[in-house]
């Protein structure tokens, strides 16, 4: 390992102050989307430290993992997700509204397989997608999404004006601003790219949400950040962005979309409610992020505790979701293919591979309909898309146990 593969950070990314104060040492960790062909004998892992920033209050991790080895092959798809597809139309017709323009050139970052461009090409809207994964490209490509397969930064933002002859009138993130080392680029980026009546819109996992749901399974490499919208708010207003609208996504187990102008719009009812809505519950203090680490230990202890008594009665347990959330969740708890032997998904990029660290394998719902009567018990680690998933389980047949660790609190319900 070369020391430029993980950069232990001492001085906040944001305010740049040295006032990171530590939260939850998740221990050495796997990088959560790397999913192996094959069992490995030997696995990259770095330390995984949660922390906030007791001068501007930002939650963030104190590793920096290089972008390359995290993002060049991406296992995500969006298009897995019926939740994701959903709200990809909801999301078009919100932000649209907010938009001067009739016909505005929108532009993504990080925009994966393209399907949050999808609806904005259906309307005939000039569209242009910005994504590093090589993997994902084709099925972009495939839906007929123009595409520069590249990471987001200063160059990029040169090439896309020179091709377009022109700046966009929309460009959106969603969440990839809190998975950006060098963010401070990105967002001077999009200031340069966007026109001056244009909207920059952001979605990320509200760190709100994370704090009231105990959602530590959410910590991994790829997201240095966990904002609040106070906290972005702040941040962006150094780099003259302004917010002026913001509303709640279903998406990530809860998050916020926050709507930005280059100039001062009133702010809308919706966002002083979510802003309102942190100052009363201290979302921002340092006090309640230590409650929030004490009670994760606690609920590791429990969860441990539950899968020990569920093994010794000879329950027969299978996981759903092999996402990266699942991986800090499962190596955190010493969960491995000695407890589970199977996960399953349904994403088809990660069918028959194996989860980082734990080495479970990854079955497709074909291969667990083969198997389904082999098992009395569901860990349901894509806790975040239970509704959906029960409905697949129900369909499929399984009888038995579906075991949900979050939110908040470790829940279990026979189907």
């Amino acid at each position: 390992m070369k020391f430029e593969d993980c950069i232990v950070e001492k001085k906040c990314r944001i305010c740049t102050q040295e006032k990171l104060h530590n939260l939850i040492n998740f221990g050495k960790q796997p990088l959560a989307n790397r999913l192996n062909s094959k069992i490995p004998k030997k696995e990259l892992k770095f330390s995984l430290n949660l922390c906030i920033c007791k001068k501007c209050k930002t939650i963030q991790i104190k590793e920096t993992v290089n972008p390359k080895i995290l993002f060049t092959r991406y296992f995500w798809q969006t298009a897995t997700s019926v939740a994701a597809k959903n709200f990809s139309k909801i999301f078009c017709e919100k932000i649209l509204t907010y938009l001067k323009c009739k016909r505005p050139f929108v532009l993504e970052i990080a925009s994966n397989d393209g399907t949050f461009l999808l609806p904005f090409k259906k309307r005939g809207l000039e569209i242009l997608g910005i994504d590093p994964a090589k993997n994902l490209a084709s099925i972009s490509l495939k839906n007929k999404i123009p595409l520069l397969t590249r990471f987001f930064n200063n160059k990029t933002v040169k090439e896309v004006i020179k091709i377009k002859k022109k700046k966009a009138d929309l460009v959106f993130a969603r969440n990839v601003i809190a998975h950006v080392k060098n963010i401070h680029e990105i967002v001077e980026g999009v200031h340069e790219v966007l026109s001056d009546k244009g909207i920059f819109a952001v979605e990320f996992h509200h760190a709100k949400k994370i704090l009231e749901g105990l959602q530590y399974d959410s910590v991994y490499h790829e997201h240095l950040f966990y904002f609040n919208l106070l906290t972005i708010k702040q941040f962006f207003l150094k780099k003259n962005f302004y917010l002026c609208h913001a509303f709640k996504s279903p998406m990530s187990g809860g998050a916020i979309v926050a709507l930005f102008s280059k100039s001062p719009i009133n702010l809308s009812a919706s966002a002083k409610k979510i802003l309102l809505e942190e100052k009363i519950s201290k979302a921002n203090t340092l006090r309640k992020w230590q409650k929030f680490a004490k009670k994760t230990q606690q609920h590791k202890k429990y969860f441990c505790e539950i899968i020990k008594k569920f093994l010794d009665k000879n329950y027969r347990i299978i996981a759903y979701g092999a996402s990266a959330r699942s991986s800090t969740f499962l190596n955190y708890s010493n969960i491995n293919n000695k407890n589970i032997r199977y996960i399953v998904d349904k994403n088809p990029l990660k069918i028959n591979r194996y989860t980082p660290g734990t080495n479970l394998k990854i079955l497709s719902f074909k291969q667990f309909k083969e198997k389904i009567n082999k098992f009395n018990t569901l860990l349901l680690l894509a806790w975040n898309f239970k509704k959906e998933i029960i409905q697949d389980l129900k369909k499929f047949g399984f009888k038995g146990i579906v075991l949900a660790p979050f939110p908040k609190k470790i829940k279990y319900e026979e189907i």
